[in-house]
């Protein structure tokens, strides 16, 4: 038995929440969801967020087209997303060509075997229970393609950070990089996933603050949601937390 929480929270103005998430049992992507915990009766368990490129067309539709095709999904690999990828363009070029979305997903098995995969920067962590986050995704983002060391220095210009690879609705790019690697978690760990909405919106010092304040995972979770809900401008915001 898995125990899944997570929310959702559209950007500034936005009618349509650009994010997606699935949650082991179904595919959300709401205006506002509040924090909700599940129990998933499964024995390997795949979750995930995808995060629609704000700038392509309709985002929305490729961050959907990405989590029902993981809803669907019985083995998280990289063969699996390309194939995906190119369902994708079929289905989507002639429409909305050029429609993009990150993706990020993890694979969990009994032993706490776990393998993340992600294209852009949807991003997931390692919880430890001490409140220490570990990144366990690689952003593909242009900085990081540009050094092999960005932590360095901490001041670059915007442009940077934007998207190296992502999934893109045209024939052409599918040469996108795909991170996956194997991790062991511990009981009393937990294993969150996000679109940037939150890492780009909260600092990480305040993640850890809101983190250690509060006891349960939907209390965490709702604090971080509306701390960014008081933004003058917001990303969308998607966040899914196993309890190992």
């Amino acid at each position: 038995m898995w125990k899944v929480t997570f929310c959702q929270q559209a950007g500034t103005q936005k009618k349509r929440n650009q994010d997606a998430l699935f949650n082991g049992e179904r595919v959300y992507q709401y205006v506002l969801k509040k924090s909700e915990t599940i129990e998933v009766e499964k024995e390997n368990l795949i979750i995930g967020i995808s995060d629609g490129v704000s700038n392509s067309p309709r985002p929305d539709l490729a961050s959907h087209y990405f989590m029902e095709k993981l809803q669907d999904c019985d083995n998280l690999n990289s063969q699996w997303l390309r194939a995906t990828h190119q369902q994708f363009c079929e289905a989507h070029c002639q429409r909305i060509y050029g429609s993009s979305c990150t993706f990020v997903a993890a694979q969990l098995s009994p032993n706490g075997q776990c393998l993340i995969m992600n294209v852009g920067d949807s991003r997931a962590y390692r919880i430890t229970p001490t409140g220490e986050w570990i990144q366990l995704s690689y952003d593909h983002i242009l900085l990081n393609a540009l050094t092999p060391n960005p932590d360095q220095c901490t001041e670059y210009a915007t442009m940077y950070y934007g998207l190296s690879d992502a999934l893109i609705a045209d024939h052409e790019e599918t040469d996108f990089r795909i991170f996956t690697e194997q991790y062991q978690l511990q009981k009393g760990d937990f294993l969150l996933l996000c679109s940037d909405g939150l890492t780009d919106d909260i600092p990480e010092h305040i993640r850890h603050a809101i983190w250690q304040k509060f006891d349960k995972i939907e209390e965490k979770l709702t604090a971080l949601r509306q701390y960014t809900k008081h933004l003058k401008r917001r990303d969308d915001f998607s966040v899914l937390v196993l309890t190992i």
